[in-house]
C-alpha cells in the first residue's frame, strides 16, 4: 500500500512537472472516502511542489460529520503551504434550470421558462432529480418531439398535476419499480456489488446460480440507469445504486451477499483469480457466521479470506490483509485448533504479523495470546515471541527484550556468553577474521545450507538480540554477531546468515578494517539475493548502507536507505522501514541536503512512525535540530519531550549519547560556549562505544573534535586538546577509504589544531583547503562552518578584511543550505563585531 502511494505521488509529480499544461485531478463523492484514500490524497498534496497541479474534490457536506477525515485533510495540508479553497455548491436556481432546459430542447429561454418553473418547483433544483425527471417525462410522452413542427412540446397541465415524491431517492425507487420484474431483480443483484460490476462476475453468477442478468441489465442501460463499457456495468449515479439496494430488506440482502459470495469463492478457487477472490470475500464478509450452518461453507469462506489476506500481504496492504484474516478467523468452527491445527496456526500467525506491521499492538497481543495458548510446539510460538521482543524494543523495554531473547536461546540449546570483556571480544574477532580469511565470498555463497531447524530458529533470535544489545549493551553485541557467523560456518548458511555477516562487516569497519568490512557487507547482500530473503532485505540494507557511506560519496550512498525502506514496507517489517527512513533523514542532513528538503523528509518519517506506533527519540531530535537552524536558537523547546523520556531510561545508552551530541552540536553552531562545554562533558560521560559503524559516529567525531579544540583555546586544559587530536586521527583513518567524505573534515580539524598550537600559517592554509574541498564535494553545511571558523581565526589574527570575507561567505553558504536563522546570526555577529572594532579609538 505504501509502495503504491509513493508511486502514485511520484507519478503525479512527474506528470505535472513535465506536462505542457496544468494537470487537474477530479475526485467525486469524497464523503465516502476511507482513511487509506484520504491518506493518499494528503500525500499527493504534500509531496507535490508544482504549481501546475490542481486537485478538485466534491462531497456532500450534509452526509459528513464534523470529525470527517476530509476536514482533517484540509487543515493538515494547509500546514504545508497548500492552498485549499472550499466552495459551497447550492442547488440549481430557476435561472440555471431554465438555461439547461433551453439548451437541452434547443429552444429560446422565453419559450422554456413556464416548463422550467414547474420542474424547479418539483425538483427543488436538485440536478440528479431534474435529469431523471426529464427522462421520466420523455418516457411518459409528456415531453415529446413534434416532427411536423420540428421542435419539442410538452403538456404543462399534466406535468403540473403529476404526483412526484419530494425526495430524489423515493423518486428513483418509484422509477425502478415501474420497470419489468426481471429488470428490477437484475438491478437489485447488481446493487449488491457497489457502483460498478465486472462482466466476469456477471458471467459467473449467471452460470453458477442460473440467473438471467445481462439482457435485463441492457434494458436498464437504455433507461439511463446504467452505463456499459466493454468490461463493466456501472450505475449512472450512486443514488440509483442506493435506490436499487434499498429495495431489498436486510434479511434478503444478507442471503444474497452470502449466495453471491459463495458462488464467486468456488470460481475463484478454481481459477486462481486475484480480482475475483477479493470480490468474493467482499460479499461473504458482509454476512456473519451466525447465518451459516454448513461446515463446508464456513471452511470455504475462512480459506477464501485467508487467501485474500495473503494476496493483500503480497501487495503490502497489511491493513486490509488483517481484516481478511480476522474475518477468516470469525468463520472458524469452535474446535478448529483440534480439527484443523495447521491452518489455524497459519491464519493466526499471519494476522499477528499484519497487526504488528500496522502498529495495532492491542490486536497483536490478543492474537499472540491465542497462539501461545494453543500452539502445540515451541516452533509454532516462535514468530509471535519474536513480535513480542520487537514490541519490547519499540517501547524501550530493552532489558525485558534481552531477557526474553536469552530465554528463547536457552530453550533452543544455545547459551549466550555474558562473560566477554572488550579485550576478549577483540581476540574472538581476530580469530574469526583469521578463519574467514581462508574463504572467499564465492566459497561462502556455495557453502552447505543450514538444515537443523532449532539452529535456524536460534539465528532468528540472535538477530533480534543483536539489535537490542546495540542500543543498550553495546559491549555484548559482537558476541551475538560472532555467534551467528559461527553457527553459519558450523551448521550451514541460512537466510539469517545475512544478518550475522552484515553486522560483522559493520563491526570490522568500526575497528578500522574498512575494506574487509565492506567485503562482508557485500556478502550479506548476496546472501539475501541467494535465498530471496525479502523479509531481511530492509535490515541488511540499513546496516550495509551506513557502512557504504564510509567508502562511497555520502550523497549517493544514503539513497539506498529509501530502497531499504520500501523493501521493508513490502514485507511488513515496519521496524526496519522506520530505521531506514530515519537513517536516510540523518544522512540527508549530514550530507548537506537543503534543510527544507530534510525537514519535509523528517516530517514524512514522523508521520510514518506515528502511524505505526513507533516511538523514537531521533524523529523528535531531527526536527528540533532543523528548527533551531531555520528558525533560531531560541525557537521551540530546549529539550525534546520524546528524547528526554528516553534519556531518563539509562538502559538506552545510544539514545543518551545521541541526545547529548545533538545538544552539543546546536550549542556549538550558535557559539554558546557554556552550554556547549556542559553538553560535551555529558557526551563524554555517556560511555557508549558501539561496534557498529554508522553515519552518526562520523559526524560526532568531527563535531566533537571542533568542540574540543575550541574548549582548549578557552580553558588551556590539555585533555581537550588530546580529545580533539584523537578525533582528527579517527577522521584521518576514515579518509583512507573515502577522501570525498572526510578530506575536508580532516583539514578543518587540522586547521583548528594548528590554531591551538599557534601554527598560524598552517592553520590558514588548512582552512582554505577545507573550504575549497567542502565546496567541491557538495558539503555546503561544512563549507559554511569552515568559512565561519576561518572568520573567527582571521579576527583573532587581526586580519579584519579576511575575517569579513570569510563571514560573508559563511552567511551565503548557510543561506544556500537553508539555515536561515544561523545565516542571520553569522551576519549579525559580523556586523556587531566590526562595529565595535571601528568604535575603538
Amino acid at each position: 500500500q505504501k509502495r503504491l502511494q509513493y508511486l502514485l505521488c511520484r507519478f503525479v509529480e512527474i506528470i505535472s512537472d513535465s506536462s505542457s499544461r496544468p494537470v487537474v485531478l477530479f475526485l467525486d463523492d469524497l464523503q465516502w472516502a476511507d482513511i487509506a484514500s484520504i491518506t493518499v490524497i494528503r500525500q499527493i498534496l504534500e509531496s507535490s511542489r508544482s504549481s501546475r497541479f490542481l486537485l478538485v474534490g466534491s462531497c456532500r457536506n450534509d452526509e459528513m460529520s464534523d470529525d470527517h477525515p476530509i476536514w482533517n485533510l484540509i487543515s493538515s495540508v494547509q500546514k504545508f503551504d497548500v492552498n485549499a479553497t472550499i466552495i459551497n455548491m447550492s442547488q440549481l436556481d430557476k435561472y440555471l434550470v431554465n438555461e439547461m432546459l433551453s439548451d437541452a430542447l434547443c429552444l429560446f429561454p422565453r419559450d422554456t421558462r413556464p416548463l422550467a418553473d414547474i420542474l424547479y418547483h418539483k425538483t427543488k433544483g436538485n440536478p440528479l432529480f431534474f435529469s431523471r425527471l426529464m427522462v421520466s417525462l420523455s418516457r411518459d410522452v409528456l415531453l415529446r418531439f413534434n416532427l411536423s413542427r420540428r421542435r419539442w412540446e410538452w403538456d404543462e397541465e399534466k406535468i403540473q398535476s403529476m404526483k412526484i415524491p419530494d425526495d430524489v431517492a423515493d423518486f428513483l425507487t418509484n422509477s425502478i419499480g415501474r420497470l419489468p420484474p426481471d429488470v428490477q431483480a437484475a438491478l437489485s443483484t447488481l446493487s449488491c456489488f457497489g457502483a460498478s460490476t465486472h462482466m466476469t462476475v456477471i458471467q459467473v453468477l449467471e452460470a453458477g446460480l442460473d440467473l438471467r442478468l445481462k439482457d435485463s441489465l441492457e434494458v436498464s442501460v437504455t433507461e439511463g440507469l446504467l452505463e456499459k463499457t466493454d468490461e463493466t456495468f456501472q450505475f449512472s449515479h450512486d443514488r440509483v445504486q442506493e435506490a436499487a439496494y434499498n429495495m431489498l430488506n436486510s434479511q434478503d440482502r444478507a442471503k444474497r451477499h452470502l449466495k453471491y459470495g459463495l458462488a464467486l469463492c468456488m470460481r475463484a478457487t478454481l481459477d486462481d483469480n486475484n480480482g475475483m477472490i477479493f470480490t468474493a470475500v467482499g460479499q461473504v464478509n458482509r454476512t456473519g457466521p451466525e447465518i451459516i450452518y454448513s461446515a463446508e461453507e464456513k471452511s470455504l469462506i475462512s480459506a477464501s479470506n485467508f487467501r485474500a489476506g495473503r494476496k493483500a500481504m503480497g501487495l503490502s496492504d497489511f491493513g486490509s490483509a488483517l481484516k481478511f484474516f480476522e474475518r477468516g478467523i470469525d468463520f472458524l468452527h469452535n474446535d478448529h485448533w483440534d480439527d484443523d491445527y495447521e491452518f489455524s496456526l497459519e491464519i493466526f500467525d499471519c494476522a499477528a504479523k499484519c497487526a504488528y506491521a500496522i502498529g495495532d499492538h492491542e490486536k497483536l497481543k490478543l492474537l499472540s495470546n491465542q497462539i501461545l495458548v494453543s500452539a502445540r510446539s515451541f516452533e509454532g510460538k516462535l514468530n509471535v515471541l519474536c513480535y513480542t521482543i520487537n514490541l519490547l524494543c519499540d517501547a524501550s523495554l530493552l532489558d525485558k527484550a534481552i531477557e526474553k531473547c536469552t530465554w528463547l536461546l536457552s530453550m533452543l540449546g544455545v547459551e549466550f556468553s555474558w562473560a566477554s570483556s572488550r579485550d576478549t571480544t577483540l581476540i574472538l574477532v581476530e580469530k574469526m577474521r583469521s578463519i574467514l580469511s581462508g574463504h572467499s565470498n564465492e566459497f561462502l555463497l556455495q557453502y552447505i545450507k543450514m538444515k537443523d531447524h532449532s539452529k535456524i530458529i536460534a539465528m532468528k533470535v540472535l538477530s533480534r538480540l543483536n539489535i537490542t544489545l546495540v542500543l543498550s549493551r553495546p559491549d555484548f553485541s559482537p558476541v551475538a554477531t560472532l555467534q551467528m557467523v559461527e553457527l553459519s560456518l558450523t551448521h550451514g548458511m541460512s537466510p539469517m546468515s545475512a544478518i550475522g555477516f552484515v553486522y560483522l562487516g559493520s563491526m570490522l569497519a568500526s575497528l578500522g578494517h574498512m575494506r574487509e568490512g565492506s567485503r562482508f557487507v557485500k556478502l550479506a547482500l548476496n546472501i539475501v539475493q541467494l535465498f530471496g530473503s525479502k523479509e531481511l532485505a530492509g535490515e541488511v540494507m540499513a546496516i550495509s548502507t551506513q557502512t557504504a557511506a564510509y567508502v562511497e560519496p555520502m550523497q549517493s550512498a544514503i539513497e539506498f536507505h529509501m530502497v531499504g525502506h520500501k523493501s521493508s514496507q513490502e514485507v511488513g517489517d515496519i521496524r526496519s522501514a522506520s530505521l531506514n527512513f530515519l537513517l536516510y533523514c540523518g544522512g540527508l542532513f549530514w550530507s548537506g541536503a537543503h534543510l527544507n528538503r530534510v525537514k519535509v523528509r523528517y516530517e514524512e518519517a514522523c508521520r510514518f512512525m506515528e502511524q505505526h506506533n513507533m516511538l523514537s527519540m531521533m524523529q523528535t531530535e531531527g526536527r528540533w535540530k532543523i528548527n533551531k537552524l531555520i528558525n533560531g536558537y531560541e525557537s521551540g523547546i530546549d529539550i525534546p519531550v520524546v528524547t528526554s523520556k528516553h534519556c531518563v531510561d539509562d538502559k538506552n545508552l545510544y539514545a543518551r549519547k545521541y541526545f547529548h551530541f545533538q545538544n552539543m552540536y546546536v550549542t556549538f553552531i550558535y557559539r554558546d560556549f557554556g552550554k556547549m562545554k556542559s553538553a560535551a562533558e555529558k557526551f563524554i560521560e555517556s560511555k557508549f562505544e558501539g561496534w557498529t559503524i554508522l553515519v552518526a559516529p562520523g559526524a560526532q567525531a568531527f563535531i566533537f573534535g571542533l568542540v574540543s579544540f575550541w574548549i582548549f583555546r578557552q580553558t588551556h586544559d590539555m585533555q581537550w586538546l588530546a580529545q580533539g587530536t584523537a578525533s582528527k586521527d579517527l577522521i584521518q583513518k576514515w579518509e583512507e577509504t573515502s577522501e570525498w567524505n572526510f578530506f575536508h573534515k580532516r583539514n578543518l580539524l587540522e586547521a583548528e589544531e594548528h590554531f591551538c598550537r599557534n601554527n598560524y600559517d598552517k592553520a590558514r592554509l588548512c582552512y582554505n583547503v577545507a573550504i575549497s574541498a567542502s565546496k567541491e564535494h557538495k558539503f555546503i553545511h561544512d563549507e559554511a562552518l569552515a568559512c565561519e571558523l576561518a572568520g573567527h581565526f582571521s579576527f583573532e589574527m587581526g586580519d579584519m578584511s579576511a575575517a569579513l570575507e570569510y563571514f560573508t561567505r559563511s552567511n551565503e553558504s548557510y543561506y544556500e543550505w537553508g539555515a536561515i536563522a544561523k545565516a542571520t546570526a553569522v551576519f549579525n555577529h559580523a556586523v556587531f563585531t566590526f562595529q565595535n572594532v571601528n568604535a575603538q579609538p
